[in-house]
Protein backbone atom coordinates (compact mmCIF):
# COMPACT_ATOMS: atom_id res chain seq x y z
CA UNK A 1 0.00 0.00 0.00
CA UNK A 2 2.55 2.36 0.93
CA UNK A 3 4.34 1.80 -2.72
CA UNK A 4 1.21 2.54 -4.91
CA UNK A 5 1.05 5.81 -2.89
CA UNK A 6 4.23 6.97 -3.40
CA UNK A 7 4.19 5.72 -7.16
CA UNK A 8 0.63 7.79 -7.44
CA UNK A 9 2.62 10.84 -5.92
CA UNK A 10 5.57 10.83 -7.89
CA UNK A 11 2.96 10.65 -10.81
CA UNK A 12 1.27 13.38 -9.71
CA UNK A 13 4.26 15.51 -9.36
CA UNK A 14 5.66 14.57 -12.88
CA UNK A 15 1.91 15.67 -14.39
CA UNK A 16 1.91 18.68 -11.92
CA UNK A 17 5.38 19.59 -13.26
CA UNK A 18 4.47 18.95 -17.17
CA UNK A 19 1.23 21.35 -16.67
CA UNK A 20 3.34 24.26 -15.02
CA UNK A 21 5.81 24.08 -17.87
CA UNK A 22 3.28 23.83 -20.72
CA UNK A 23 1.35 26.92 -18.67
CA UNK A 24 4.77 28.93 -18.74
CA UNK A 25 5.43 28.33 -22.65
CA UNK A 26 1.98 29.08 -23.55
CA UNK A 27 2.13 32.79 -21.25
CA UNK A 28 5.71 33.86 -22.50
CA UNK A 29 4.42 37.08 -24.30
CA UNK A 30 5.79 37.73 -27.93
CA UNK A 31 8.15 40.42 -27.68
CA UNK A 32 9.16 41.64 -30.76
CA UNK A 33 12.41 43.96 -32.00
CA UNK A 34 12.17 47.51 -32.49
CA UNK A 35 11.32 47.72 -36.25
CA UNK A 36 12.04 50.77 -38.35
CA UNK A 37 9.28 53.70 -38.34
CA UNK A 38 9.15 53.44 -42.37
CA UNK A 39 8.56 49.24 -42.07
CA UNK A 40 5.79 50.15 -39.49
CA UNK A 41 4.19 52.63 -41.34
CA UNK A 42 3.93 50.28 -44.45
CA UNK A 43 2.44 47.21 -42.45
CA UNK A 44 -0.78 49.88 -41.67
CA UNK A 45 -3.91 48.46 -43.32
CA UNK A 46 -6.79 51.33 -44.98
CA UNK A 47 -9.62 51.27 -42.19
CA UNK A 48 -7.32 50.37 -39.15
CA UNK A 49 -7.92 52.91 -36.12
CA UNK A 50 -4.09 54.24 -35.33
CA UNK A 51 -3.20 56.82 -32.05
CA UNK A 52 -0.36 58.50 -33.20
CA UNK A 53 1.99 60.60 -30.69
CA UNK A 54 3.46 63.66 -32.40
CA UNK A 55 6.50 65.43 -31.63
CA UNK A 56 5.15 68.47 -28.49
CA UNK A 57 2.92 65.32 -27.13
CA UNK A 58 0.15 66.25 -29.51
CA UNK A 59 -2.38 62.89 -29.97
CA UNK A 60 -3.98 61.83 -32.83
CA UNK A 61 -6.98 59.02 -33.01
CA UNK A 62 -8.46 58.23 -36.63
CA UNK A 63 -8.57 55.64 -38.88
CA UNK A 64 -6.40 54.99 -42.24
CA UNK A 65 -6.98 56.28 -45.46
CA UNK A 66 -3.75 55.21 -46.97
CA UNK A 67 0.32 55.30 -46.57
CA UNK A 68 1.90 58.41 -48.73
CA UNK A 69 5.62 57.06 -49.90
CA UNK A 70 6.98 60.38 -51.08
CA UNK A 71 7.39 61.91 -48.38
CA UNK A 72 6.53 59.02 -46.06
CA UNK A 73 3.34 60.38 -44.13
CA UNK A 74 -0.07 59.52 -43.25
CA UNK A 75 -3.24 59.97 -44.76
CA UNK A 76 -6.27 59.89 -41.84
CA UNK A 77 -9.89 60.24 -41.95
CA UNK A 78 -10.74 64.19 -41.44
CA UNK A 79 -7.73 65.36 -42.16
CA UNK A 80 -7.18 67.65 -45.05
CA UNK A 81 -3.14 66.69 -45.22
CA UNK A 82 -1.22 63.64 -44.53
CA UNK A 83 0.73 63.33 -40.86
CA UNK A 84 4.55 63.86 -41.65
CA UNK A 85 5.58 60.74 -40.49
CA UNK A 86 8.79 62.03 -39.65
CA UNK A 87 6.77 64.07 -36.57
CA UNK A 88 5.76 60.79 -35.04
CA UNK A 89 7.31 59.76 -31.70
CA UNK A 90 4.69 56.41 -31.10
CA UNK A 91 2.56 54.43 -33.58
CA UNK A 92 -0.15 52.49 -32.07
CA UNK A 93 -2.63 50.47 -33.71
CA UNK A 94 -6.24 49.19 -32.38
CA UNK A 95 -6.30 45.48 -32.30
CA UNK A 96 -8.48 42.40 -30.25
CA UNK A 97 -7.14 40.89 -27.36
CA UNK A 98 -7.90 37.72 -28.78
CA UNK A 99 -4.34 35.97 -28.47
CA UNK A 100 -3.95 37.00 -24.67
CA UNK A 101 -7.64 35.95 -24.06
CA UNK A 102 -6.94 32.13 -25.75
CA UNK A 103 -3.40 31.62 -23.64
CA UNK A 104 -5.41 32.94 -20.20
CA UNK A 105 -8.49 30.62 -21.28
CA UNK A 106 -6.78 27.52 -21.75
CA UNK A 107 -5.17 27.94 -18.49
CA UNK A 108 -7.75 28.57 -16.27
CA UNK A 109 -9.64 25.59 -18.20
CA UNK A 110 -6.78 23.53 -18.23
CA UNK A 111 -6.05 23.67 -14.43
CA UNK A 112 -9.50 23.67 -13.07
CA UNK A 113 -10.50 20.50 -15.45
CA UNK A 114 -6.99 18.83 -14.05
CA UNK A 115 -7.91 19.87 -10.30
CA UNK A 116 -11.97 19.18 -10.81
CA UNK A 117 -10.26 15.38 -12.00
CA UNK A 118 -7.70 14.74 -9.71
CA UNK A 119 -10.19 15.32 -7.12
CA UNK A 120 -13.05 13.11 -8.67
CA UNK A 121 -10.77 10.52 -9.32
CA UNK A 122 -9.40 10.61 -5.75
CA UNK A 123 -13.24 10.27 -4.46
CA UNK A 124 -13.42 7.37 -6.84
CA UNK A 125 -10.57 5.42 -5.78
CA UNK A 126 -10.84 6.18 -2.19
CA UNK A 127 -7.94 8.44 -1.63
CA UNK A 128 -5.76 7.03 -4.35
CA UNK A 129 -6.04 7.78 -7.77
CA UNK A 130 -4.36 5.78 -10.35
CA UNK A 131 -6.64 7.17 -13.90
CA UNK A 132 -3.68 9.85 -14.02
CA UNK A 133 -4.10 9.73 -17.98
CA UNK A 134 -7.56 9.91 -17.86
CA UNK A 135 -7.13 13.42 -15.55
CA UNK A 136 -4.39 14.41 -17.90
CA UNK A 137 -6.88 14.02 -20.69
CA UNK A 138 -9.58 16.48 -18.95
CA UNK A 139 -6.73 18.90 -18.50
CA UNK A 140 -6.37 19.08 -22.28
CA UNK A 141 -10.32 19.45 -22.95
CA UNK A 142 -9.99 21.76 -20.56
CA UNK A 143 -7.83 23.81 -21.87
CA UNK A 144 -9.02 23.38 -25.22
CA UNK A 145 -12.48 24.75 -24.52
CA UNK A 146 -11.12 27.58 -22.37
CA UNK A 147 -9.02 28.85 -25.41
CA UNK A 148 -12.67 28.56 -27.23
CA UNK A 149 -14.09 30.35 -24.83
CA UNK A 150 -10.99 33.07 -23.99
CA UNK A 151 -10.70 33.62 -27.98
CA UNK A 152 -14.45 34.57 -27.43
CA UNK A 153 -13.96 36.87 -24.99
CA UNK A 154 -10.96 38.73 -25.83
CA UNK A 155 -11.79 39.15 -29.66
CA UNK A 156 -14.52 41.55 -27.46
CA UNK A 157 -11.66 43.35 -25.80
CA UNK A 158 -10.24 46.09 -27.26
CA UNK A 159 -6.31 46.11 -27.39
CA UNK A 160 -3.88 48.91 -28.26
CA UNK A 161 -0.41 47.58 -29.78
CA UNK A 162 2.82 49.32 -30.55
CA UNK A 163 3.96 49.36 -34.08
CA UNK A 164 6.87 52.36 -33.17
CA UNK A 165 8.31 53.94 -30.62
CA UNK A 166 10.99 56.52 -31.25
CA UNK A 167 13.71 56.35 -28.26
CA UNK A 168 14.59 59.69 -26.67
CA UNK A 169 17.69 59.68 -25.21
Amino acid sequence: MGTRSSDTHFRFVRLTRFTLALSSLVLVSDLGGQVPLDSAVKTLKPGETVLIRVSGDDRIESRMISVQTEPLGLHLSGASAAVDAGAIDSLWVRGRATRGGTKIGAVVGGALLFLFGAAWCTALNEGICDQWGLVGVYSVVGAGTGALIGAGIGGLVPRWQLRFARIKW
